[in-house]
Order: structure tokens, then C-alpha cells, then sequence
């Protein structure tokens, strides 16, 4: 079978899509994976076709638009939204333009949420059969563990479906321009937010979670189907350089802290931040520089670092301080360590509001409400092993879970 994944996004997007091709290619199917061209290494490293989408995804986080929205709007949702609509919108005619050759070569199509609407389209067009791919809790429920803004979070309730579907509306507003651009490529008329709502209905869907964390709702009737996360294997010849390993191995509790892709404009003042709760808590931290470029500006209690293994880094830190991502919240679960969110955008409140429901994490912050103090009690917490034993018992029960596999086995149910 031939297998097109259209993984629009960041590294946090991409990276469980490439998952999903390698557990696909390992049950012999030719699969492709379209996505930012600056994801090739990484997806043809594990031995994934890879069709570049036109775009480079670390250019558009480092542009003004990208860090209005990444990293400037948490206090408000109204300019989360205009600063995310903006930025889908410079990229649909290169998205576009990359999809369109994809028209008939495929007997699958797996998207993902910017990408159900012209997938659609492309299907319509030159056939196949349609499954897209979810990684956070985004159809209507009433219940609050599931659902991603909940009016009542702890409840079962009528009243958080009409939040569901608002949500949704909301996020068909935003990502339909995109297919809607395919469409008239294709010399079909655009259909808007309502088309892109009506594909997310009648395409079937898997959610990319572990169940323990995202409880499948019963309102849901089994669609989308919660599988599990899907890790992909890191680099099992990984060797850290000399400094890391000596500061990761001298036996002294170390905590991580990095926020990923999110960019900011004040990456100076929250490296500052990190070094004085560091120095407060008197505990030693792994930085992750990340799209904000965050540097240590104490070098007795911050180290920095670039692209480090999530599978090699984090089962040995104490406590692991991050954004909220989808994957970075998995990978953070999977080591069974404890964590705290610092949600910036979209779907990082309900990571940050579910691990810390789990018992796995502390309570959670939005970036505009970080500061010096919470940080520090969140480092003083992991040096006194706050939630170690429930983040260790929650890990194994993660990496007993086989997400690539249910999810390929689903793929592929006839």
C-alpha cells in the first residue's frame, strides 16, 4: 500500500508522523512524509520517502509572525488566535504548492489538523482513503478530561459540548485556508471553516495519546480512536560531549528546562530567570536553547544546550520544566520523571492541566505568569522528589503502551 503523510508543523508535529511512517514501512508498506524542509535529515535518516512542503519551519518560528504568536500571545486569547491565523495564512500557497503533485499517488492519505482540509480535497480529486491524525483532544465531549477547554474540567457535563464545539469551529476558521487554497488549484470551490468542519466529521481519526492520559470519551463512539503516543526511537549511538556528560553524570540532582520551538523576543530576560531560580532552588539545570536561542547566564547552576535526545536526557534529570508540547509532554511521561508545564499556546494548557491532574507534575503556569518564585519551588520540588514515585509508575505504564503499532494495525484494518 502506498502510504502519504502530509505532516505540516513543527518538530512536535512532524516528529510522531515520521513514527507513524516507520511502523508503516515496517509492515511493508511505501510510505511518504511531507513536511517542513528543514525535516529531511529526520525523516529520511529513519529511512522515510520524504516530499519537502516548499517551507522552512525554523525560519517562520525565528519571523516576527512566529514569535508574536509563539511566544507574545499567552495573555490573550484573542491575539493567540490573530496571531495564528496570520501565520497559517503566510504559509498556504507553498503548502499548497507542494501537495497538489501528490494528487493520485497514494492508496492512504494520513493528515493531521492543518492538513485534513486539503488532504479532502486532494482525495476527491485523485482518490484514496482518508484517516487524519489528532494530537491533542480536539472533538466535542462531555467530559473534561478529554476535552481541551472544558467549562468544567473535573466533570462530566452537558455543559462542556458546547465549548467542544466552539473550539472546533475556532480551529476550522484558522486552518481551512490552506485546502481551501488547494481547492481552487484544483478547480473546485472553496467550502471555508464549514468544509474543513465537515471533513474533521466524516474523516475518521486517531488520537496520538496514551489513554491514561487523554480517557477515551464514551461520546466519542470509538472516533477518534486513542492509541498511544507514537516515540520514535532516538539515535542508540548518542554520545553527549564531555561537558554534559560531566555535568549530567557528577551525581548531584539536575533538572532540565528548555520550551522547545516557542520563540520569544526576550530570550535574555528568561535566561536570567532560569539562572536566579537555579541559584535560589540550588539546583543545577540543563537549558535547552530551542527556537528562543536561550543562553546560561550563571555558569556555576545553568548549563545550555542544543538538540540533546529526549530519550537519552531526560530519564536522568530530576524534574523536567517545559512548554507544554504534545511530544515534549510524552517524552517528559515516558521517562517517568516529574514535571511542570509552562504553557505558551493552543493545546500546552490541557497537557499542563492533565499531567498535573496525574499527579506527575506541579501545578502548571502560563508563560506570561512564569517568574523567578514559582520556578524555583518547582526546582526545590524536584530535588525533594515531589511526585517521582507517581511520575515513575506512570512512565511504565507509557512505554508498556505500543502506540506506532495499534495505530498501524488500525491503519491497515480492512
Amino acid at each position: 500500500m502506498r502510504v502519504n503523510i502530509l505532516a505540516a508543523g513543527s518538530r512536535g508535529d512532524v516528529q510522531p508522523m515520521v513514527a507513524l511512517g516507520v511502523g508503516l514501512q515496517r509492515a511493508g508498506h511505501e510510505v511518504t512524509v511531507c513536511a517542513g524542509d528543514d525535516f529531511e535529515p529526520l525523516v529520511t535518516s529513519h529511512g522515510v520517502g520524504f516530499a519537502p512542503a516548499g517551507v522552512r519551519i525554523e525560519e517562520l518560528i525565528a519571523s516576527p509572525l512566529g514569535v508574536a504568536w509563539l511566544g507574545e500571545s499567552s495573555r490573550s486569547p484573542w491575539h493567540e488566535l490573530v496571531a495564528l491565523r496570520r501565520f497559517v495564512r503566510s504559509t498556504v500557497k507553498e503548502y499548497a504548492g507542494a501537495w497538489l503533485p501528490l494528487v493520485g499517488s497514494a492508496d492512504l492519505w494520513v493528515s493531521g489538523m492543518l492538513t485534513v482540509h486539503a488532504a479532502d480535497a486532494l482525495i476527491s480529486v485523485g482518490g484514496g482513503r482518508h484517516v487524519t491524525t489528532e494530537f491533542a483532544p480536539v472533538r466535542p465531549t462531555r467530559e473534561g478530561t478529554a476535552g481541551l477547554q472544558p467549562v468544567l474540567p473535573r466533570r462530566s457535563s452537558v455543559l462542556n459540548l458546547p465549548a467542544g464545539h466552539v473550539l472546533r469551529a475556532t480551529v476550522a476558521s484558522v486552518f481551512a485556508p490552506p485546502g481551501d487554497q488547494v481547492r481552487r488549484e484544483l478547480g473546485l470551490a472553496p467550502t471555508g471553516a464549514r468544509g474543513m468542519l465537515d471533513a474533521m466529521r466524516r474523516t475518521p481519526a486517531l488520537l496520538a495519546a496514551s489513554p491514561l492520559v487523554v480517557p477515551p470519551a464514551p461520546d466519542w463512539h470509538g472516533d477518534p480512536e486513542v492509541t498511544g503516543y507514537w516515540f520514535l526511537d532516538d539515535d542508540p549511538g548518542f554520545v553527549p560531549d564531555d561537558a554534559l556528560a560531566s555535568w549530567v553524570g557528577e551525581g548531584r540532582r539536575t533538572a532540565y528546562v528548555g520550551f522547545g520551538s516557542m520563540s520569544t523576543s526576550e530570550a535574555r530576560h528568561l535566561g536570567e530567570l532560569v539562572a536566579a531560580a537555579a541559584r535560589a532552588a540550588r539546583v543545577r539545570v540543563v537549558l535547552h536553547s530551542g527556537s528562543a536561542g536561550l543562553a546560561a547566564h550563571d555558569d556555576a547552576w545553568v548549563h545550555a544546550v542544543g538538540s540533546v535526545p529526549h530519550g537519552w536526557l531526560l530519564p536522568r534529570m530530576a524534574g523536567v520544566v517545559h512548554h507544554g508540547g504534545a511530544g515534549t509532554t510524552a517524552a517528559a511521561l515516558r521517562a517517568g520523571v516529574p514535571q511542570a508545564v509552562v504553557a505558551h499556546i493552543g493545546d500546552q494548557p490541557y497537557w499542563g492541566r492533565r499531567v498535573w491532574e496525574l499527579g506527575v507534575a506541579a501545578r502548571p503556569v502560563r508563560r506570561h505568569q512564569l517568574s523567578v518564585g514559582w520556578l524555583t519551588e518547582v526546582l526545590r520540588g524536584f530535588a525533594r522528589g515531589e511526585s517521582a514515585w507517581r511520575a515513575a509508575l506512570v512512565g511504565a505504564a507509557i512505554r508498556a503502551e505500543d502506540g506506532v503499532g495499534r495505530a498501524v494495525e488500525a491503519l491497515t484494518r480492512t
